[in-house]
């Protein structure tokens, strides 16, 4: 050691500011190393202090700790309140492990070492890199301190690129890495990186879902939580002692608002489907990320309890595809909303009331008769289609646990499977549809080999035939598949027969009913209605199976 500098140390003595940062890339990687055991904020303490006992000059002013922050920028509180301290004169030394637990980034770390501090008589030192400005040469500043910085970059560049692939495994097995779980479920204590419902939340989430298939609107929905006093889902996060900031929050305290119960009812998590990798940074020394295409997100199915069903999730995203008329006296939409439609123009259906002494009268007419643009006015009452509807609804279910009964049977007669969809006519018809377009097309082609036809008729009739044959084909396939279906699984596993007979002995039709068993209904002239019912294609599957029996299989008549 210079003989003057070593003076200074003796006539000088310092303020230090004990600096510790672990970030999470340190802490990412699944099996911890001694390297990473070394970093952590206890081991970083015990280092520096022990080495300040071999410096009585020196008094520790403050510890300044960021844990779970990166050292590719120096936008970190800890660090920025140091910085205040130095700049009003507190502090006069910087102590850390290490260069890497400043910073990475080889550019602004430099710029600290080798020109902030110097410039405020700041006295910096690095103790396992064996670094002290006080006493340091100029090889030391301008070559040892740019090459470990350099190093401490490029490890930095490494490390992102480790985290990244093994994250990306980690969610193509179905294991959750994000920071906060959505709203309705938390981490497992046995295992972080899977995730279960959470008995609070997840009840509110069930309760949106019931709410919005009563009809009520997102805007209502959110109201009606705020007024209850349940916490939206970032005042939550931070109720339970989450560190949790969301880009969405406006005020100091988060209110429910119609986006936020909107992205609950299209968080397709809540039915078991784990999406994640949504974003990614565009950098590794940047904190912008971008959207990805769905396609490249890591979507897994059934690595965690499902809160909401299938078909109630289904039935919700097509409610908000829907354009909802909400009725302006009441919370929730209109029974027959967003549901009926004109058999002629395809629009939907307007609902109008006329007010009188004894009552009101309530109907439905076209929306496009109803601006005066064409069509014609397709009128009907609304309480004629509620009796229309609740009755065709009863009959449908009379019949499907008719089948169903039926159905059970046959499923567990041996070799009976194949005879009942042997014996369908209409897969017949089909592949009999298919054969005779395949002889047209040889047809054809003798026609041509004799000169009946010329090369361009022969091309295009064949074309056409060909795609007849295909078409049928695949229809014929599709309904043997859905026969099969039907007869492996039974009716009684199908969620829709399980929907259907849940509400077997139904009083009165409501909205819930309504879009769990109807698709649409279409208005005719004439105060006639069509019912689109859900699941048709099991349905007359179903139907198949019952007609391909012989009569004694099914009482003798049918």
């Amino acid at each position: 050691m210079h003989k003057k500098k070593a003076n200074q140390i003796l006539n000088i003595s310092y303020m230090a500011a004990v600096y510790l940062r672990l970030s999470k890339e340190d802490e990412n990687l699944s099996q911890k190393t001694d390297k990473t055991e070394s970093n952590s904020i206890a081991n970083q303490k015990a280092l520096i202090l022990h080495t300040l006992e071999s410096m009585p000059e020196v008094t520790v002013f403050d510890i300044y700790i960021d844990d779970g922050y990166t050292g590719l920028n120096f936008e970190r509180p800890e660090f920025r309140r140091m910085y205040g301290d130095i700049c009003s004169g507190k502090v006069n030394m910087v102590i850390v492990k290490d260069l890497s637990r400043l910073g990475r980034d080889y550019i602004d770390s430099g710029r600290y070492v080798q020109k902030v501090f110097p410039s405020m008589k700041v006295r910096f030192v690095s103790v396992l890199d064996h670094y002290d400005s006080l006493t340091a040469s100029q090889s030391d500043t301008n070559l040892l301190i740019p090459v470990k910085n350099f190093v401490n970059d490029s490890y930095s560049r490494d490390i992102s690129g480790k985290v990244r692939s093994h994250q990306e495994v980690m969610r193509e097995n179905g294991l959750y890495v994000g920071s906060f779980v959505a709203y309705g479920y938390k981490k497992s204590a046995e295992n972080k990186n899977r995730i279960e419902p959470d008995a609070y939340s997840a009840d509110i989430v069930k309760k949106i879902f019931v709410w919005k298939l009563g009809g009520m609107s997102a805007e209502r929905i959110a109201l009606k939580l705020n007024q209850l006093g349940v916490m939206a889902p970032s005042e939550y996060k931070r109720y339970q002692g989450l560190n949790y900031k969301s880009g969405f929050q406006t005020k100091t305290k988060a209110q429910w608002s119609a986006k936020t119960v909107i992205r609950i009812l299209k968080n397709r998590i809540y039915i078991g489907v784990m999406e994640q990798g949504k974003r990614e940074k565009v950098n590794y020394k940047l904190d912008k990320v971008v959207e990805k295409p769905e396609e490249e997100w890591a979507s897994v199915t059934g690595v965690h309890e499902a809160i909401i069903d299938r078909t109630d999730f289904e039935n919700v995203s097509r409610l908000l595809n829907m354009d909802i008329i909400k009725a302006p006296e009441d919370e929730n939409s209109y029974l027959f909303s967003g549901m009926l439609f004109c058999s002629e123009c395809g629009r939907s259906m307007v609902r109008r009331i006329n007010r009188y002494k004894n009552g009101d009268y309530v109907y439905y007419i076209c929306s496009t008769y109803n601006k005066g643009k064409g069509c014609t006015r397709h009128g009907i009452e609304e309480a004629a289609i509620k009796e229309i509807v609740l009755d065709s609804i009863r009959r449908h279910i009379e019949q499907i646990a008719e089948m169903e009964e039926i159905v059970r049977e046959v499923s567990l007669m041996e070799g009976r499977n194949r005879d009942v969809i042997a014996n369908d006519q209409e897969i017949l018809k089909k592949y009999e549809e298919a054969n005779q377009c395949r002889k047209m097309e040889v047809s054809l082609h003798k026609d041509f080999l004799e000169g009946v036809i010329s090369k361009e008729e022969y091309q295009q009739f064949a074309a056409i035939y060909s795609e007849r044959a295909a078409e049928a084909e695949q229809a014929a396939d599709k309904m043997k598949a859905e026969m099969e279906e039907v007869l492996q699984k039974g009716l009684l596993t199908s969620e829709w027969l399980k929907q259907f007979m849940r509400d077997r002995n139904i009083g009165e039709l409501n909205r819930i009913l309504l879009l769990q068993l109807v698709d649409k209904i279409v208005v005719h002239e004439g105060r006639r209605i069509e019912i689109f019912f859900k699941y048709e294609d099991a349905y007359n599957a179903a139907a198949r199976i019952v007609r391909a029996l012989p009569l004694e299989a099914v009482g003798g008549e049918r």
